[in-house]
């Protein structure tokens, strides 16, 4: 009776005083949302990057491009669309990140350049009708980046589809 009592009191304590745990699979549901994931595919399958400076707040291009290309991408950035239009006639990249109000004309010079490349506008701060829209015209896009991992994120998704359709 008396260890009856104790085992009771036990769970009883157990139950009403301890605090919730998380269950030890909660932690692989967020496998595809950190660094860890995205760095050792960017080291094994690296991609180039070209950066519209002017899609990026003053002073975040560089920052991106430098995240990029310590991660294992080759990224340049680029300040003017002219030199991107010439630049990609002769050059070929992966993805090019540009802004929503740039990205029908690179779109246009990439398909007939560069086909294999991918137009990824960054949507900052835009009313949700032309992410929408932006968001059926283009296969990738960047909706109000946070951090470098937004970018791996989208990264990542162009080489998927690259390697799905080849």
């Amino acid at each position: 009776m008396r260890n009856l009592l104790i085992v009771v009191f036990a769970a009883l304590l157990i139950q009403f005083g301890m605090t919730y745990a998380d269950a030890c699979g909660d932690k692989t549901m967020r496998v595809k949302t950190s660094l860890r994931y995205y760095i050792p595919q960017a080291a094994k399958n690296p991609s180039k990057v070209l950066i519209y400076s002017a899609s990026l707040p003053n002073g975040k291009a560089v920052e991106l491009r430098d995240f990029l290309n310590k991660v294992g991408h080759k990224a340049i950035t680029m300040d003017d669309v002219g030199s991107i239009k010439n630049n990609l006639k002769s050059s070929s990249y992966d993805l090019v990140l540009t802004n929503l109000a740039e990205a029908p004309g690179l779109q246009k010079q990439v398909e007939s350049f560069t086909p294999k490349t991918v137009v990824v506008p960054v949507l900052l701060k835009l009313p949700d009708s032309e992410v929408k829209a932006a968001k059926t015209q283009y296969k990738v896009t960047i909706k109000n980046p946070k951090d470098g991992l937004d970018f791996l994120i989208a990264v990542a998704k162009v080489m998927d589809s690259r390697s799905k359709r080849g």
